[in-house]
């Protein structure tokens, strides 16, 4: 089986270290951010490759939402995330690369609630799979 919801896990508990930090220095907030868009970057991914299908490879969680959508398959926070698509995606490149990254706290919130909401999903996708059920 994928390791790709193991390691959202472990990108979103390195996310809460560091939110957690964010007010020591502002490095803190971009490890934050980039943590969090992997989150939601791999579980997206691994609810993808549940449906039996291979995840596009690339970093704009649109192009799994829209492999999940056609596989009919229901996200929890499927409008927020949906709005927050082209922010996660500026998060993943600019958290690398720019000195001057910038992000609202509440956008932040937002975002750490998105994940730990997908990653509630996917667990139940497990445990529904350890089951026998339909994806």
């Amino acid at each position: 089986m994928s390791k790709l919801l193991a390691r959202a896990k472990v990108k979103r508990d390195n996310a809460e270290y560091n939110y957690n930090r964010i007010g020591m220095d502002d490095a803190y907030i971009d490890t934050c951010c980039n943590d969090l868009q992997q989150t939601i970057e791999f579980v997206l991914k691994y609810c993808v490759e549940m449906t039996g299908q291979h995840y596009v490879e690339n970093h704009d969680v649109r192009a799994q939402m829209n492999l999940l959508k056609e596989a009919g398959v229901q996200l929890p926070c499927f409008d927020e995330l949906r709005r927050f698509a082209p922010m996660l995606l500026e998060w993943e490149t600019s958290t690398r690369y720019n000195d001057d990254f910038i992000a609202l706290i509440e956008d932040i919130n937002d975002i750490r609630e998105i994940a730990d909401s997908l990653i509630s999903f996917a667990d139940g996708l497990v445990k529904k799979i350890d089951r026998g059920e339909k994806k």
